[in-house]
C-alpha cells in the first residue's frame, strides 16, 4: 500500500494559502486595497477618535498613525514580499547552476569563482554580509535600489549553491553510465540533458524551496534591524532627513513598527513577524515533503 506523504500535503496547502492571499487577498471584502487614510472617527459614545486606532471590528489589527488599516497593509504587501523572495532565490540559482556545471572538473576560472564566492561569504553570517552590501552609499541612494538589493542578496549564497552543484556534477562524471556516454561521443548538451539535469533536478528543487525559507528569514532579519528594501531619503522635519519606506512588504512593516517593542507595544508587529515565520515554515515543510517524495521514487526505481 502506498504511504501518503503528509509533509508534502501540508506544505502544499500552506503554499496554496500564500498564493491565494497574494493574488486574491486584496479583493476580499474586508480588505481596503486602496489603503485610505482615516484621519478621525466617531465612537458609539459620540467621542472623537484619532489614529492610531485600537483593534476593533473595523480594524481587526488596529491602524497606523495615519489611520490606514494594518490588516489591509499586511495582506496587500504579501504579493510584493513573496515576489521579492522568489526573485532572489531564482536569480541565485540562475547564476549558480551554470557556474557549478562549468566548475565540475574543479579547475579553471569557474572553479576559482565558485571557491572565492563560497569562502568570501562563509566567514560571517548572511545577515552581516547583507548589511554591509546594502549599506554601500551607491546602493543606499540608487533609484533602482530594489534591483540591487535582489542582486546582492542572491550573490551572498550563490557560492554555496554553485558548490553543491559542482560536487554533484563531479560525482556524476565518475559514474560508469556517464563514462559510457562520453565514450559514445555525446555532445556537452546531450550529456547535460541526459545525465546532469535528471540527476540534479530533484536536489535543485528541494534546495530551491529551502532557500526560499532562508531568503525570507534573511529579509525578516533586515526588517528587525530597520533596513528597508526600498526607501527614499526625505525631509521629515526642518533640516531633518531620514530614510522612509516606499513599499508595503513585510520587511518594511517590521522596520516601521520595530520601535514599538521598546515601549512594550506588540499589538501589530507580532503579525508581520508571524507572517514571515509562516512563510519560512511553508517553504521548509514543502522542501522536506519534496525530499521524501523524490527519495521514495528513487527507492521504487532501485
Amino acid at each position: 500500500m502506498k504511504k501518503c506523504n503528509i509533509t508534502l500535503w501540508i506544505g502544499g496547502f500552506m503554499l496554496a494559502f500564500l498564493v491565494f492571499v497574494m493574488f486574491f487577498g486584496p479583493d476580499l471584502p474586508f480588505v481596503d486595497k486602496e489603503l485610505q487614510e482615516v484621519k478621525h472617527r466617531w465612537s458609539e459614545q459620540k467621542k472623537l477618535l484619532l489614529p492610531p486606532y485600537a483593534p476593533s471590528s473595523i480594524n481587526p489589527l488596529g491602524s497606523d498613525r495615519n489611520g490606514v488599516d494594518n490588516l489591509s497593509k499586511l495582506i496587500v504587501g504579501t504579493k510584493e514580499t513573496i515576489l521579492i523572495v522568489f526573485s532572489v532565490a531564482f536569480l541565485r540559482y540562475l547564476i549558480a547552476i551554470p557556474l557549478g556545471l562549468l566548475a565540475r572538473k574543479k579547475k579553471g576560472v569557474a572553479h576559482f569563482i565558485v571557491n572565492s564566492l563560497n569562502q568570501l561569504f562563509s566567514f560571517m553570517p548572511s545577515v552581516f554580509s547583507a548589511i554591509l552590501l546594502l549599506s554601500i552609499p551607491f546602493i543606499q541612494y540608487a533609484n533602482n535600489r530594489l534591483l540591487w538589493v535582489i542582486f546582492f542578496l542572491a550573490i551572498i549564497e550563490t557560492g554555496r549553491v554553485a558548490h553543491l552543484v559542482q560536487e554533484q556534477t563531479n560525482k556524476i562524471t565518475r559514474e560508469p553510465f556517464f563514462e559510457a556516454g562520453v565514450g559514445l561521443g555525446l555532445s556537452s548538451w546531450r550529456l547535460s540533458k541526459s545525465y546532469y539535469f535528471p540527476a540534479l533536478l530533484p536536489e535543485i528543487v528541494v534546495n530551491f524551496c529551502l532557500d526560499l525559507g532562508k531568503v525570507m528569514l534573511l529579509i525578516g532579519q533586515l526588517g528587525v534591524l530597520s533596513i528597508f528594501l526600498t526607501h527614499d531619503w526625505a525631509e521629515v522635519d526642518y533640516f531633518t532627513m531620514k530614510f522612509l519606506s516606499t513599499s508595503l512588504n513585510w520587511v518594511s512593516l517590521l522596520a516601521e513598527h520595530r520601535a514599538e517593542i521598546y515601549v512594550s507595544k506588540f499589538s501589530f508587529i507580532f503579525y508581520p513577524a508571524l507572517s514571515v515565520a509562516f512563510s519560512i515554515l511553508t517553504f521548509n515543510i514543502l522542501g522536506e515533503g519534496l525530499r521524501r517524495h523524490f527519495n521514495r521514487r528513487m527507492n521504487v526505481y532501485l
